[in-house]
């Protein structure tokens, strides 16, 4: 099945949501590159959603999606199965767009906010 590229805007999110979005993918980025992953592209959109992060190590692209969460709740929850689907589907386009013939894979970077601490997770190959 071929994909198209999506090529407007951002989808519309509130400018809260935004706000603590960027600021978890900041926490992220950081998070990665100190595991020694090097960041290519961030937030690249298609039309069925976003790829937060694409970075690179050990020569395989890695697709990361950042949920950040306030509070005692756990943002891996709101990975459903749409949202794993149409993930799958933007890290297609991602791939045929690029032209990228090698190893990949796909990660959940999951972030909690108490107050003015926070904590990460990293779950690896989160689709497999």
């Amino acid at each position: 099945m071929e994909l198209p590229l999506y090529t407007g805007e951002p989808l519309k999110v509130s400018v809260n949501k935004r706000k603590k979005g960027l600021k978890g993918e900041k926490l992220a980025v950081s998070f990665l590159e100190d595991k020694g992953f090097r960041i290519v592209e961030r937030n690249f959109y298609t039309k069925w959603g976003e790829i937060d992060i694409i970075a690179e190590k050990d020569n395989a692209l890695h697709f990361i999606e950042v949920r950040t969460q306030k509070g005692l709740f756990d943002p891996s929850f709101g990975i459903t199965k749409k949202k794993i689907s149409s993930f799958t589907k933007a890290i297609e386009i991602y791939i045929k767009k690029r032209g990228w013939k090698g190893k990949y894979k796909a990660h959940l970077i999951t972030i909690v906010w108490d107050k003015d601490r926070h904590k990460i997770e990293f779950i690896e190959d989160f689709l497999v």
